[in-house]
């Protein structure tokens, strides 16, 4: 008894230790870090009709240095500072570096000389150091052990004319050379004393006032390769740690730097990316900022490109190729290349794949970024003028700079546009390809933010992400107030040929056979163009050569002419429906009147809002199928109760009468669940580097059994409602802040423990609960009426449980591990939401998909419920076995369905299997001595994870594990073959173990009692 009562407070010591961690870094995420600052209050912005790059004139003769390979960083940065002070008056000196650059110096100026007309002569490192180093007034030193130095030392040598070099040069340029030591950093204590963080703030104090108003940068100091564009414009340079290794403190300094300046400017630069995390939070804080940024840090002598081709007309070869074909049952693809909008793969790894033998032969979509108008214009002209008229270009991201659209401030977005425009005009851009953050899972876009880019650029489409491939919506024609343009979500060719076959090939199976439009992103740091075409070569093989690769401006007329198209066939179709005809007859009358306006668009020749109308008239066919698959789901439901109220009228003998359905627990679990659901989106909704908070959750929840514990001792009987209000204040604190997640968790689970622990649920309470709670958390609104509602559905059945806690039979009791995940397997009715193979069976998409989730995770457990009751003698291993087989043949129904009808009903049959299987397995747990509440708190562990699951991108297992087949790959992407060989493998083992126990003659069940329970 004492050796027990130890353990008990050593699990409540390590509890109590637990949760006191959890609620520290809740303080620290809610107190220490820098949350988005106010709006500033009349913050100036650069006009939209104002360029950002200063003009420099061109000198008569361009010199170009040869710098030596080996040259160290010191050198470096003393030629590119010496270079960005004499370009600042008339740009003559040229650097040619053999190495450690991005793209060819030595081809560049012969491309200069050619197209420009430009004199140069060829001089050496030191020759050009002796023949303009007397220009600069003095020398200011950094120090190399603190590199903050470079970036401050850069901001003045431009203020102060003087070159910057390191110590290790700085006695031999003032010996050499008489120049002064203008500010040696390692002598002055007043700086010195400083860290990173309040050196860079003293800086903005200090010396931002006197910049350049138009540009910032962020660049590590060991970068040196731009800084004569920083010199000669004089920007503002500083390098802080982002994304999740940031601290605090260097988020907040960040923060600081990004709001002094005026909004509407661009950034300059980039940053060191160890954890992948630190261009999203970078980039999200400078469009909430107002900024936008242009990576670029390896591209030598921008000082002199941004003197060349300024002003001149850059125009697209125009294409010579016959107008797009009229649209037929083919695949249509654009194959895109992403990553232009960074002058460093613009001037290397993409004129790289320029040079390939390949282009030329068939259609690429190259995206650049069209401020090289005024940035570095031989950039872009190197590109136009050697362009085939198979070469076309767009703006990426997302238009003239690199921002999110939906984390912009008040008035960004729309000056930003104009701004963009502007810039695609003078490039002869007519798409632009968004981003717009890259949680993981589906990116969304608020139809605001998409009409702003519809209104102010006027596109002829866009283009978004840089993602996996469509989940809920594939594409669609988006409205402004004064303009319309087709959108599609693009498909990435990331990892391995398998992953791309396999999901391409997927969704392509799923569809009705028509035309597919397919925006292949290739992922060119691992693939090249021979890649590229190779991978379209066997797609068109496979789908006996109807598969045709267009340009953009082809790829999106043909998009507009399947919208027509498709309409028209779709509401000839469900003119025969005498259920649609009659019950939603409303919206089949807006379909009619939507393509009348098509009609009369396409006689006048409005090929955009021709599809505009199809679009909207698709809409209203879309919400039609989908109210009809909820009907005939419903109906199916009300008819196996009606079947099931007969059988039991006609042949039950009343010796035994199912358990009833008692309000607390199912009040209660739906509820809490609920609830949680609400904390789990809010983590969901952040950014992939708050996801493994949910992980944290889900490994220390145990901690809520020695909580419980003590709060019976606590509070004897009240226990039930101190966890209730203790879940809601854990609860309240995650919807707040992400860091919080793990505590919501564990207190749901303390909640339902101290409840279900003097009042033990049927299993169909139990089910019931868990998947209404679900539905209602991921379908709800969240605000603070539903709160509050939830809030008294928690705390009101507690205060009618009196009395101390059940005690728990002695002995070894069944581990909850697999009832608790077949109870949580029912929960992937959820994947209907979030896989676009489902999306394309149902022939709806958006919104709608998450609403059938919804309904599907209450009609199936019904259905499984009426089920059940009808024949409850069944023995529960044989019930469990069935369930889990019937899932399988219903996953193969999914995958020979399509149209709304079939597919919900294989879907209904499929989860209401699982739901019947989940309902067997409480059954035989709790007839072996298990708690339900028990199996209920695992299945409650297993829902994050399989949110997590079905929401990420199928994409994400292949970058994180070893190359996968194609099959497996196609699995992936299609949730019924996952689910059905998860129900496949439980159908065999249970039914294995139940045969092995029969044979030995056990009269127990050696899986139930292989060990205490958990959690």
């Amino acid at each position: 008894m004492s050796s027990s009562l130890d353990c008990n407070h050593r699990a409540l010591r390590i509890a109590g230790a637990v949760l006191a961690v959890l609620m520290i870094s809740v303080v620290v995420a809610n107190v220490l870090w820098p949350g988005p600052p106010p709006p500033a209050v009349n913050q100036p912005r650069m006009p939209p009709s104002q360029s950002p790059f200063p003009t420099f004139a061109l000198a008569p003769v361009l010199h170009a240095a040869t710098m030596d390979a080996d040259a160290n960083l010191s050198m470096r940065i003393l030629m590119t500072s010496l270079q960005g002070i004499v370009n600042r008056v008339a740009v003559e000196l040229y650097l040619d570096v053999p190495a450690g650059v991005a793209g060819n110096t030595s081809q560049m100026l012969s491309y200069l000389a050619a197209r420009y007309n430009v004199t140069y002569d060829v001089v050496s490192a030191q020759a050009a150091i002796d023949t303009f180093v007397r220009r600069a007034a003095g020398v200011v030193v950094y120090d190399p052990s603190r590199l903050e130095s470079i970036d401050i030392g850069t901001l003045l040598a431009a203020q102060q004319n003087a070159v910057l070099a390191g110590p290790d040069l700085a006695g031999w340029l003032s010996g050499r050379y008489a120049l002064p030591i203008l500010f040696d950093y390692a002598q002055r204590r007043d700086w010195t004393s400083l860290d990173a963080v309040g050196a860079y703030d003293r800086a903005l104090r200090d010396l931002y006032p006197h910049a350049y108003p138009y540009l910032l940068a962020i660049l590590p100091p060991d970068r040196w390769a731009i800084r004569d564009y920083l010199v000669q414009t004089g920007t503002f340079v500083f390098y802080l740690t982002q994304g999740i290794l940031a601290s605090p403190t260097e988020t907040a300094a960040t923060m600081r730097i990004l709001d002094a300046a005026p909004r509407g400017i661009p950034v300059l630069g980039w940053f060191n990316s160890p954890t992948l995390t630190e261009e999203n939070s970078f980039v999200q804080m400078a469009s909430a900022a107002g900024k936008f940024v242009v990576g670029v840090q390896d591209v030598p002598n921008l000082s002199v490109l941004t003197a060349l081709g300024r002003n001149e007309t850059h125009r697209q070869v125009s294409p010579t190729a016959p107008p797009a074909p009229a649209l037929e049952d083919k695949t249509y693809v654009v194959l895109g290349i992403p990553d232009g909008d960074n002058l460093d793969f613009a001037a290397g790894r993409m004129w790289d794949l320029w040079s390939e033998p390949v282009r030329g032969t068939l259609p690429f979509a190259w995206s650049l970024n069209p401020l090289l108008v005024d940035l570095a214009p031989p950039l872009l002209d190197r590109y136009y003028d050697s362009a085939t008229p198979l070469d076309r270009f767009l703006a990426s991201p997302s238009g003239a700079g690199y921002l999110y659209p939906d984390y912009t401030g008040p008035g960004d977005l729309p000056s930003f546009v104009n701004f963009t425009k502007r810039y695609l005009d003078a490039a002869d851009m007519d798409v632009v390809w968004l981003l717009n953050a890259f949680a993981a899972s589906e990116i969304t876009y608020t139809s605001a933010s998409l009409s702003a880019y519809v209104d102010g650029s006027r596109p002829a489409g866009i283009v978004l992400d840089y993602d996996d491939q469509p989940r809920t919506r594939d594409a669609w024609m988006q409205a402004g107030a004064q303009s319309i343009a087709p959108v599609i979500r693009s498909t990435h060719f990331w990892t391995t040929a398998d992953n791309a076959l396999g999901k391409i090939d997927t969704a392509i199976d799923s569809g009705s056979g028509g035309p597919n439009f397919l925006w292949l992103t290739v992922y060119t740091f691992r693939f090249d163009l021979n890649d590229a075409q190779a991978l379209v070569g066997e797609l068109s093989r496979r789908s006996g050569g109807n598969l045709e690769i267009v340009t953009p401006s082809a790829f999106f007329d043909l998009l507009r002419a399947d919208f027509v198209r498709t309409a028209r066939s779709r509401l000839d179709t469900m003119e025969g429906d005498p259920i649609a005809s009659i019950l939603f007859s409303g919206r089949m009358g807006s379909a009619r009147l939507h393509l009348q306006e098509a009609d009369a668009s396409l006689s006048a020749g409005d090929a955009n809002r021709a599809a505009f109308a199809s679009y909207l008239a698709l809409e209203d066919l879309r919400s039609v199928s989908s109210a009809e698959t909820l009907l005939a789901s419903l109906l199916v439901v009300l008819l196996a109760a009606a079947l099931a109220f007969v059988a039991h009228r006609s042949t039950w003998s009343g010796d035994k009468t199912p358990e009833p359905l008692r309000l607390g627990v199912l009040v209660i679990v739906t509820a809490a669940v609920a609830l949680l659901v609400f904390a789990l989106r809010e983590a969901l909704d952040q950014n992939f580097w708050t996801y493994p908070t949910i992980l944290v959750a889900v490994a220390i929840a145990g901690i809520h059994r020695p909580l419980r514990r003590w709060l019976d001792r606590a509070y004897a009987a009240r226990a039930p409602t101190a966890a209730a209000l203790a879940a809601l204040v854990f609860v309240a604190l995650a919807i707040r802040t992400s860091a919080a997640f793990p505590l919501a968790v564990v207190g749901i689970l303390l909640v339902i423990d101290a409840y279900m622990a003097r009042r033990d649920g049927t299993s169909s309470e139990v089910l019931l609960g868990l998947a209404f709670g679900t539905a209602i958390g991921f379908l709800g609104g969240f605000d603070l009426l539903t709160f509050a509602v939830l809030s008294i559905l928690l705390v009101v059945p507690t205060l009618t449980v009196h009395g101390a806690p059940v005690k728990e039979s002695p002995g070894r009791r069944p581990i909850a591990l697999i009832p608790g995940f077949v109870l949580a397997l029912s929960l992937t009715a959820l994947s209907v939401a979030y896989y676009y193979s489902l999306a394309l069976r149902l022939e709806f998409q958006g919104g709608a998909l998450l609403t059938t989730a919804g309904a599907l995770l209450v009609l199936a457990p019904t259905l499984a419920l009426v089920a059940r009751r009808t024949h409850p003698r069944i023995d529960p291993v044989v019930s469990e076995v069935a369930g889990l087989a019937l899932a399988v043949v219903f996953s193969g129904l999914v995958l020979l369905s399509h149209g709304a009808v079939p597919t919900i009903l294989a879907l209904l049959g499929l989860f209401a299997s699982l739901a019947y299987a989940a309902l067997a397995a409480l059954d035989r747990f709790a007839t072996h001595g298990g708690a339900r509440g028990r199996a209920l708190a695992m299945a409650i562990l297993f829902l994050p994870l399989i949110v997590l699951f079905v929401r990420m991108p199928p994409i994400v297992i292949s970058l994180t594990t070893l190359r996968l087949p194609e099959a497996v790959e196609s699995a992936l992407y299609a949730p019924t073959v996952l689910i059905a060989a998860v129900a496949l493998l439980l159908a065999v083992r249970i039914g294995l173990r139940h045969r092995l126990r029969d044979a030995l003659g056990k009269d127990y069940d050696r899986e139930a009692h292989g060990g205490p329970e958990r959690p």
